[in-house]
């Protein structure tokens, strides 16, 4: 067993779950069903494919984001942000056992901790600490849906202004062209928000 995935384990994961270290069973579960990656910045995660093939990602040093890529528009429509050390997970796809539409990247190189949607599964009939947060964390997931659903229908210039204010370090690590997708413009358009936003501040 990999000595650093343990203790990424111990240190990251088994705190979260507010599990007491003599749950052998459950902790031990976890060494052998977490997989540990190290990735590279701009690193593709996952890729739209079935349920079965789905994971829940626990990235340790940055931050991950998730879009889906129109094909009749040939571009890219952010659906999420996360924070370094959050739970990343297409919870449409698990909660509902359908085919994930949605890509995951992670911004910067670090390690990502991982588990199979087949196994969290496994986890959460065995032990209802686990299936307890699973369920929290996928209610994070709606409430983030739910409030990115209200920016988009504001216009553009005042989307543009909050998604900025709200997120200043996502925008320092992502980039323009990141902004411009979970804003739903295109880069051009984007950029041209942004224009609006400087002549106002002049006047």
């Amino acid at each position: 067993m990999d000595t650093y995935k343990k203790q990424l384990i111990d240190e990251q994961i088994i705190p979260f779950f507010n599990q007491p270290s003599t749950d052998e069973k459950l902790i031990n579960s976890l060494y052998v069903m977490c997989h540990l990656h190290t990735a590279i910045g701009r690193q593709i995660l996952e890729r739209p494919g079935s349920f079965e093939e789905g994971r829940l990602w626990f990235s340790v040093d940055s931050m991950v984001q998730a879009y889906y890529y129109c094909k009749n528009k040939q571009c890219k429509w952010g659906t999420r942000i996360w924070k370094k050390r959050e739970f990343a997970i297409d919870s449409s796809s698990f909660l509902h056992k359908e085919p994930r539409t949605d890509y995951i990247e992670i911004l910067e190189a670090g390690e990502v901790l991982s588990i199979a949607f087949t196994d969290l599964l496994k986890l959460m009939d065995a032990h209802p600490v686990i299936k307890a947060k699973v369920q929290e964390i996928t209610a994070c997931n709606e409430r983030y849906y739910h409030y990115r659903t209200q920016l988009l229908n504001k216009p553009p210039l005042q989307r543009v202004q909050e998604f900025e204010a709200e997120n200043p370090l996502f925008i320092k690590v992502a980039g323009k062209e990141a902004v411009a997708m979970h804003v739903s413009l295109t880069r051009q358009g984007y950029y041209a928000q942004l224009k609006k936003m400087a002549f106002a501040e002049i006047d």
